[in-house]
């Protein structure tokens, strides 16, 4: 049987709400409410400003695609979705709302509407680098690869330190079959964030499916020293492990992964599948 490594979610680049500066010497205080608060107490602190009725045009703008964020947060993409659609009435010009209602589309699921709205975020600021990250994303999630990763290129030229964009152009060569620059690109999302642990995950990945198996089970190490409760660690190290035919280690990572994602099918089966070599030994 031939066994590959899995990734974590490929193109997971979702942008939060940029809210830019309000006019006025007031505008310290809706700032404080609208931006540096958490996004439930944001809700609030936007619509008390909302209901003031002291903002208008570009500033009661920015105030609805920053509360829609808020709700975003939260899961709530019918409220997100009126904040967005109001703050683009209101200024129809400002590309952040077209930004982030591609988000609540993205996450949605609804790929071809995500995609209208970042094309017109990027019609409205040519230079709005995170825009084409999210574009590309879309693009990937949709399997047009080629169009994702030349997002991912102008989002990394705008940008050169986002980390989270190199990840998804890493995954988006991944899913093409292109390991070294798969590798290349995951190496430069840890250096830029040595925390991040789903760049290991795939690092692993990568390295597992080019037959690098002590590598890959170093990179699941590391992703499970930042994350203990990532189930695709677990699972990927165990595969690892199943390959190398050090199957206890192997079956100890299948029961973990099986405790931490236990509706998860395959975990289920190499559980049972290594517990079989085992006795048959």
């Amino acid at each position: 049987m031939q066994m590959r490594f899995s990734t974590c979610r490929l193109f997971a680049c979702m942008a939060a709400v940029v809210l830019a500066g309000l006019p006025g010497a007031a505008a310290a205080d809706e700032l404080d409410s609208c931006i540096k608060l958490s996004d439930d107490l944001a809700v609030a602190g936007c619509s008390r400003v909302i209901d003031s009725h002291q903002y208008t045009g570009r500033s009661l703008a920015r105030l609805h695609a920053r509360r829609g964020g808020a709700y975003q947060a939260q899961g709530d993409l019918t409220r997100a979705m009126a904040d967005y659609n109001e703050s683009m009435r209101i200024d129809p010009t400002y590309p952040s709302a077209y930004n982030n209602r591609g988000n609540a589309y993205f996450r949605k699921g609804d790929f071809d509407r995500a995609i209208v709205d970042y094309d017109q975020a990027i019609r409205l600021d040519p230079k709005y680098g995170l825009a084409y990250a999210n574009r590309g994303s879309a693009l990937g999630a949709r399997g047009d690869l080629d169009r994702a990763i030349a997002d991912f290129d102008q989002a990394i030229q705008l940008d050169p330190k986002d980390a989270e964009t190199y990840y998804n152009r890493g995954s988006a060569w991944g899913a093409k079959g292109d390991l070294d620059r798969a590798v290349a690109d995951y190496d430069q999302a840890i250096q830029l964030n040595p925390k991040y642990g789903r760049a290991y995950v795939n690092r692993g990945s990568a390295w597992g499916n080019r037959g690098d198996l002590d590598r890959a089970i170093a990179d699941y190490n590391q992703a499970i020293r930042l994350d203990p409760k990532d189930n695709k660690a677990y699972y990927n190290r165990g595969m690892a492990w199943e390959k190398k035919r050090s199957l206890q280690a192997a079956l100890a990572d299948f029961k973990m992964h099986a405790q931490l994602a236990p509706s998860d099918r395959d975990g289920l089966k190499a559980m049972k599948r290594v517990s079989k070599d085992l006795n048959a030994r």
